[in-house]
């Protein structure tokens, strides 16, 4: 019989304090983390259930002049046309989050975003829009082409440079959404229990044994938040280091100086951006580092260019030696406003 009221006294227990403890470590950490209530935040202290990490913050733009997207375009003149990943497309959030805005303010003029092709890559997607006849109705000045450092090698491959797709194509393609969109969770959830498994876990594995979110301890805060000596990256940002051999970044190199030339023809000045990964910028500050580290930007630098390449690195490089807190988002692979103001304040385009 005593058995028995042990059991029911222990499953009464079990009954009471389950709730109770998911509801203390979701009102306490994993609610802001795994919701957008508290403003938008970035993927990594999400995926990563890292409290103390988040950068709370509202999409909003403070500067004069704004950029066009697709659906804005009645024929304008346009002077700078940009085309590329989530970082061309407002991927951070928060303040200015879209880099064009700094051009188009900057230089007072008319800068149009254009959706990337879903099925092909940007530079194939330019050469088509270069035989198809689509650029010489924008007429732009110059072309950005912007890519993530950890994709630009899956632009070195073969390209057809002489395919041509209708300009009726162009129609069908859609705005990249960027905005989180959470689904919904309750209080009791299985983020709170890897919220304490992860919690225990980063104190023995940079990425908790099972993380695609690598944590690890800066020399020095870089960020302003309660994580302020604290780098948190993907995963990818390390593990795509080998892909970025001399030969691809040659291939990649070429087929940029084709494109080049195709635009050069038109009256068009290619400029190619490849934004640094969060990994590679901060790599030397971090303690005790045992990754490989990425030559990417020096492989590039060194080649024979026909375009304008945006040294990302070189320029945000800067940006930490001199003490800048927050130029990539604690919580997001991201640059902050601060990137792009920092990248564009001296790159003109007159």
């Amino acid at each position: 019989m005593r058995s028995y009221r042990k059991f029911f006294i222990s499953i009464a227990v079990l009954l009471i304090f389950f709730p109770l403890i998911n509801l203390l470590v979701w009102k306490r950490f994993t609610e802001n983390l795994l919701t957008n209530k508290n403003y938008q935040g970035g993927d990594l202290a999400r995926m990563g259930y890292i409290y103390g990490s988040k950068v709370f913050r509202k999409s909003s733009c403070d500067l004069p002049v704004r950029h066009l997207e697709l659906a804005d375009y009645t024929n304008q003149a346009i002077h700078v046309l940009t085309i590329g990943d989530s970082f061309s497309n407002g991927g951070g959030a928060g303040r200015n989050s879209y880099y064009q805005d700094y051009i188009a303010s900057i230089n007072n003029c008319n800068v149009l975003n254009l959706v990337p092709y879903q099925a092909i890559d940007n530079i194939s997607a330019l050469s088509m829009y270069a035989n198809n006849g689509y650029l010489e109705n924008i007429k732009p000045k110059y072309v950005i082409l912007e890519a993530s450092e950890k994709l630009c090698i899956d632009l070195a491959h073969t390209v057809e440079f002489d395919a041509m797709t209708p300009l009726a194509e162009l129609a069908k393609q859609k705005k990249v959404d960027n905005r989180k969109k959470l689904p919904e969770v309750s209080f009791i959830n299985g983020g709170n229990f890897k919220f304490l498994l992860y919690s225990l876990l980063y104190n023995f594995s940079d990425h908790a044994f099972m993380s695609k979110v690598y944590m690890m301890d800066l020399r020095i805060p870089l960020f302003s938040v309660t994580n302020a000596s604290k780098l948190l990256f993907l995963q990818d940002d390390i593990r795509k280091i080998p892909r970025a051999d001399a030969k691809s970044v040659g291939l990649l190199n070429n087929n940029l100086n084709t494109l080049a030339d195709k635009l050069s023809a038109k009256g068009i000045k290619l400029y190619f951006m490849p934004c640094v990964d969060k990994y590679n910028l901060y790599r030397e500050y971090i303690v005790k580092n045992r990754y490989p580290s990425s030559t990417f930007f020096e492989q590039l630098r060194k080649l024979p260019k026909r375009y304008t390449l945006i040294d990302t690195k070189a320029i945000l490089a800067e940006e930490l030696k001199m003490g800048e807190k927050d130029v990539f988002y604690a919580d997001d692979t991201h640059w902050s406003c601060k990137g792009s103001e920092a990248i564009f304040c001296e790159l003109l385009f007159k």
